[in-house]
């Protein structure tokens, strides 16, 4: 019967040693206090308890065994890492105490926020980038910090911080920005930001910087590349544009030179007039088309048909008299009508122009057809730009999307998506009408969640109201891409209790797939997955590893104890009800009690518990396993849930309608929810979801949250309807589908300002025509009429009513206005050339046609080159120059015509001569050899006899990747030879980089495409940098490891020329080949150095080894009742675990000695010290013998006794009668025994 109840106690022990619940209770939970500020904290138990008290190094309360509730107070909290903890002497906690910390957050605001730019001072130009800094000053924690960037009110960008350091630190943080000429006097600016959580200050510290004021240089830019004028005393040529700096401007086919940028239409004859406004960032042209009015009406006023379709259009005019009509593009037949039709039957010819005429035998007018030709892609075709494979988690890389055979390209878009989501979309401005192939790209950085993602590209032909609907699109096939990346645990560390079902699986998502080494096994494995039950108790650290990086995980293997609940886990709501039942798996009888009930034990193998109504937010269950002698428990997790009484959405500090691009914060408001921590809250537009916010707030009662958006709403949201709704995820577990709250909708008025589709139009003079000023805005706007004799608030005019000329409507309400120019016109040359503009290389051959529909009295050509002379007999010349030689060649058309009150009119052809460069050579200037890092150098580009100048670009690149471009602006038309210098400042990262410049000719739409280019050698810079240690970590290797197996690599220490790498410990150099024992721990210094430098860091080597006992005495002889300490004493690296045994059975955990108390002959034998770490396991004995009655001693040591008694009787019988003997023979004598009674002790 002994022998069973020392099997149960043994197996009781081992049962042990789970987790059970430490009965104590920190009020608050956790802690956030500035850095100097007084804090306090409760501690409070409800059990019986031998002591209690605060651990901490500042502020710790002696234990005390009187009171359930002791305070930790400090006055002012100066410590950044203070771990204050409570602890409790309990029989209700393993090894009779246990302890539960409160996390504490110290935080300081940032002393200051600074913005800068990086590298640059001065305006910044269109379309270059620069990068913004921001300086973050004695901030603590880090990892609490969001660092924000603003222009003006708009949020651009935010970055989390992961270091878990506590202390202040500086942070610097950049921003890429390519500001364009809307950023011109722009705002940038950044916050720091405190997010401490729930428990943390509301609304967070925050800390802006002041804001940054930028100039952006930008060239002037045109809304429109051509405008029709209507010729009247009051129409302008105004040809003012916006730039950056103020532009110039120059005239092309006036008398005289004239730099305004307005001119009267009266006072030119008809014609086209271009106006070219330049800056030193390059120019931009505009062409004016003076004409006169005339009645004729087209039905349809414009025209697009697909190339081979066919279409129809009628001819008529609002005139009071007979005119006869007839169609330039047909035959020459002049019919006396009011109207004539025209049918085409198939449209193959892309320079279609119809033209209707109204003449008679003094006059004759015209009105020309729009017409817009298109065609749809022949093939949409996707690409990678200079790569092939899988790409790299986190590196740039360029998608190319080409469009073949398409027209006409100024009515293309071209967009990209991921998937279904549209990241990107391009528009053209070539007015080329003929099908041209166009190449698009787009910069992609793809992260893990995009491996096997599909990216593709759509060509869209929008072609106006008129054009069909939807817009024709063609697609290319996707393109799915690979993206390695490194492994990465979801996390660090993992719990494992033993057992023959659980392994620890270290599988992790990479890409290539990881391989798995695991440290502290005795044997090598490469499996992802363990048997629990195959491993001792102790830490094991997987690492999985592929050619990108490397992470790690720690399983912490544990044992368990045999309890079963049933369910494992419970979610209720709250007032609900819900039962749990409680089991065991061992085969011996145990008592089962459940705590948070009364204190029954149960002998039974299972027992059950109903709660009629869980209405305590800390309710907690757990199911102890107990005998005499030991005990066990396994805590039932409990989630309470409660659905929001109710969720609200509102506006911040806002009433009334919405401004159109102003920004604005909408708020969601919850209220009365729990557990936050499975909350989330979804913002919607419509039925379309916008944003979701989680929490990670462990408070268990019910809370109230507020969420906000921000919004930048536009006219397209007018009448919109958000709403927001809070939903409720509890796993699996919980109630399916999730328990959702919902707001109302809040319907926004969105005002605007008026807006017009195009900024001019051109109406010809008729009764039936309007000059329709119709804009859509909010509020709706005023018109107001300029160039009318009387004042009008219509916004729609009859075009008979007025003169011909330009009026400018405008319409106006409280946000802005916009204005539009109508140009009421009736008649113009009647001469059509084509091309109608001439792009030729110097020396090609060059022609162009005239022609005209109408009777006339002579028509020729004035050139200095082909002149063609004055004929009545055609209505089509032509001018050709089979050798084109003259670089400034004018040619005009003319013709004598009665128009009005003139006799002839002319339209010029503008021609263009080029010529590309002989040569293009890049080199450095005023130097030679090895640059050195962060020095400015001068690269100089020369491009030799190039014409003209005014089109020629010169681009710099640094691989692949453009750098800079500069345009000219000199009007000189012959060949010159230019030079360009860039300025460069290069790094490290610019070693062995190749510069290139090269120079293109870009000459517009008629030009040759692609432009031609022509382009230097590569120049192959080495840059001297130096030395920079970029892995400088603390390091924890074995004993007899060397300091050469440091892991550097080549990557590790950067410098050029290549740095020498050395060591020192203790202000000495160390041989870094000499193995490091146990006693060489401490600070060491890593030093590279090069010519140009020396740099070191330090670092804490911590040399690992497994447990090493140190001598102590090892054999204790005492007698009973005495009291013994048995002390043991280890060290090692980490620090082992200490545990003893005696007679196969563990008596304690964790001590370095024990205490034997009035020792008995069952204390006597052998008793083992073992110490273990995650490198091996050490044991020392120790051997007690007990002297006295009990002893339990060898039967021969019995003997022994026995026969030593029994001589010494023998002996003093035998001298006491010799003694006798002799006194007989002598006399008498008298014996004294000198041996004394024994007295077992008492005196």
């Amino acid at each position: 019967m002994l022998l069973l109840q020392l099997l149960i106690g043994l197996l009781l022990i081992s049962f042990s040693h789970g987790d059970s619940q430490c009965p104590v209770q920190i009020i608050p939970r956790s802690v956030v206090v500035r850095y100097g500020d007084n804090v306090s904290a409760d501690c409070k138990t409800s059990v019986l308890h031998e002591g209690m008290g605060w651990e901490a190094s500042e502020g710790a309360v002696p234990m005390t065994k009187n009171q359930n509730l002791i305070t930790w107070r400090v006055p002012e909290l100066t410590e950044w890492d203070i771990k204050p903890l409570c602890y409790i002497n309990s029989k209700r906690c393993n090894n009779n105490q246990c302890e539960i910390e409160l996390p504490v957050t110290v935080f300081k605001t940032p002393d200051s926020v600074f913005i800068s730019t990086v590298n640059h001072r001065g305006p910044m130009m269109e379309g270059q980038q620069y990068e913004l800094q921001c300086d973050v000053h004695n901030v603590a924690p880090v990892q609490n910090l969001t660092v924000k960037w603003y222009k003006g009110q708009t949020l651009l960008k935010q970055t989390n911080f992961t270091d878990t350091i506590e202390t202040p630190v500086n942070k610097t943080i950049t921003l890429l920005i390519g500001p364009d000429r809307a950023d011109d006097g722009a705002e940038y600016w950044c916050e720091a930001e405190l997010d401490l959580g729930a428990d943390g200050p509301q609304p967070h510290p925050t800390n802006s910087s002041k804001p940054l004021s930028i100039a952006v240089y930008y060239k002037p830019k045109h809304s429109n590349s051509t405008e029709t004028i209507i010729q009247d005393d009051k129409v302008m040529l105004d040809c003012t544009v916006k730039a950056n700096p103020a532009p110039m401007y120059t005239w092309d086919h006036l008398k005289e030179k004239n730099s305004s940028s307005v001119l009267k239409s009266s006072a030119l004859s008809p014609g086209n007039y271009t106006c070219t406004a330049t800056n030193t960032l390059g120019r931009d042209s505009k062409v004016f088309i003076v004409r006169d009015g005339c009645p004729i009406l087209l039905s349809p006023l414009d025209v697009v048909v697909e190339y081979g379709a066919s279409f129809s259009v009628n001819c008529s005019y609002s005139a009071t008299h007979q005119f006869g009509l007839s169609w330039d593009g047909f035959d020459d037949t002049v019919e006396e009508s009011e109207e004539i039709f025209r049918f085409v039957d198939k449209v193959t010819d892309w320079e279609t122009n119809l033209t209707c005429y109204m003449s008679s035998n003094e006059t004759q007018c015209s009105q020309d057809l729009p017409i817009t030709i298109y065609k749809t892609p022949d093939s949409v075709f996707i690409s990678t730009v200079n790569h092939r494979g899988p790409m790299t988690e986190g590196q740039q890389y360029e998608l190319q999307c080409d469009v073949y055979n398409v027209a006409p390209v100024q009515n293309l878009t071209v967009k990209w998506y991921k998937g279904q989501t549209l990241l990107h979309q391009t528009n053209f401005t070539d007015t080329t009408e003929t099908p041209v192939n166009e190449t698009v790209t787009l910069l992609i950085r793809p992260d893990r969640a995009d491996d096997g993602a599909q990216y593709w590209c759509e060509a869209e032909l929008d072609l106006g109201a008129e054009g069909p609907q939807p817009h024709p699109t063609n697609s290319s096939n996707p393109l799915s891409i690979a993206v390695y990346y490194k492994p990465k645990h979801s996390n660090s560390t993992e719990t494992i209790i033993q057992d023959d079902k659980v392994m620890l699986d270290c599988t992790v998502k990479a890409n290539p797939a990881p391989t798995y080494t695991w440290d502290h096994l005795k044997e090598k494995n490469s499996s992802s997955v363990l048997k629990s039950s195959a491993l001792s108790l102790g830490n094991y650290t997987c690492t999985a590893t592929n050619t990108l990086g490397r992470d790690s995980k720690v399983f912490i293997v544990k044992d368990g104890c045999p309890i079963l609940l049933s369910p494992l886990d419970v979610v209720v709501e709250y007032g609900a009800s819900f039962s749990v039942n409680c089991s065991y798996s061992a085969t011996h009888q145990f008592g089962l009690s459940w705590d948070g009930f009364d204190g029954t034990v149960e002998e039974s193998e299972e027992i059950f518990r109903f709660v009629d109504k869980a209405t305590d937010w800390e309710t907690n269950l757990t199911c102890y396993m107990s005998s005499n002698e030991t005990q066990c428990s396994q805590d039932l997790p409990i989630t309470i849930y409660k659905t929001p009484d109710s969720v609200f959405i509102s506006t911040v500090n806002h009433r009334g309608p919405m401004m159109e691009g102003q920004q604005y914060e909408l708020q969601c408001d919850v209220h009365n929810v729990a557990p936050v921590q499975n909350l989330t809250v979804k913002w919607y537009k419509g039925q379309t979801l916008l944003h979701q916010t989680n929490f990670t707030d462990t408070i268990k009662t019910p809370v109230n949250e507020t969420v906000t958006l921000l919004i930048g709403p536009d006219r397209a949201d007018d009448g919109a309807q958000y709403w927001c709704e809070a939903e409720l995820d509890l796993g699996a577990e919980g109630p399916q589908p999730h328990p959702t709250n919902s707001s109302k909708p809040l319907s926004i008025a969105v005002y605007y300002k008026p807006k017009h589709s195009n900024s001019t139009e051109t109406i010809i003079q008729d009764d039936k025509v309007m000059l329709d000023c119709t804009v859509k805005a909010n509020p709706a706007p005023t018109y107001t009429w300029d160039h009318l004799k009387e004042k009008n608030s219509s916004s729609v005019l009859k075009s008979s009513a007025l003169s011909l000329g330009n009026y400018t409507c405008t319409a106006t309400n409280t946000l802005g206005r916009d204005s539009k120019v109508f140009i009421v016109k009736d008649s113009q040359c009647p001469v059509q050339i084509i091309p109608r503009r001439a792009v030729v290389r110097y020396g090609d051959n060059v022609s162009a046609h005239c022609k005209t529909s109408v009777l006339h009295e002579g028509m020729g050509w004035e050139a200095s080159e082909g002149r063609v002379p004055m004929t009545k007999n055609q209505n089509l010349i032509t001018w050709r120059v089979p050798e084109l030689t003259e670089w400034d060649i004018k040619p005009f058309c003319y013709i004598n015509y009665k128009i009005g009150d003139k006799d002839q009119c002319q339209v010029e052809l503008p021609v263009t001569v080029y010529k590309t460069p002989d040569s293009v050579f890049i080199s450095t200037v005023n130097h030679r050899g090895p640059m050195m890092e962060g020095q400015q150098y001068e690269l100089q580009c020369d491009v030799h006899n190039v014409a003209p100048v005014q089109n020629l670009t010169v681009k710099w690149y640094k691989g692949q990747t453009l750098l800079h471009q500069t345009n000219f602006t000199d009007t000189i038309k012959t060949p010159v030879n230019k030079t360009v210098t860039l300025l460069i400042r290069p790094d490290r990262a610019d070693d062995e980089a190749q510069y290139w410049c090269e120079a293109e000719l870009d000459l517009g739409a008629e030009g040759p495409q692609p432009h031609p280019t022509n382009s230097s050698k590569p120049l192959s810079i080495a840059v001297y940098f130096a030395p920079k240690i970029l892995f400088c970590r603390d390091w924890s290797p074995l004993t007899e490891t060397s300091l050469d197996s440091y892991p550097l690599n080549l990557y590790s220490v950067e410098g050029n020329p290549r740095p020498d790498v050395s060591w020192r410990h203790k202000s000495s150099s160390v041989n870094s080949s000499m193995p490091l024992t146990r006693y060489d721990s401490g600070l060491y210094e890593i030093i590279a150095g090069n010519d140009l430098n020396s740099v070191s860091c330090f670092m804490n080597i911590t040399v690992e080894y497994a447990p090493v006992f140190y001598d102590s005495q090892e054999k204790f002889v005492v007698g009973e009742d005495s009291n013994i300490t048995l002390e043991c004493y280890s060290t090692g690296n980490p620090e082992p675990e200490m545990w003893w045994s005696f007679k196969n059975r563990n008596i304690s955990t964790g001590r370095r000695h024990i205490n034997i108390e009035r020792a008995t002959s069952t204390n006597a034998g052998v008793y083992t010290c073992s110490a273990t770490n995650k490198f091996g396991r050490s044991d020392k004995t120790f051997i007690v013998e007990i002297k006295g009655l009990g002893y339990d001693s060898p039967n021969y040591i019995l003997t022994v006794v026995v026969v030593v008694v029994f001589i010494s009787l023998v002996l003093i019988i035998l001298l006491v009668v010799l003694m006798l003997k002799r006194r007989k023979s002598r006399g008498n004598y008298e014996v004294h025994s000198e041996m004394q009674p024994l007295r077992n002790g008492d005196p």
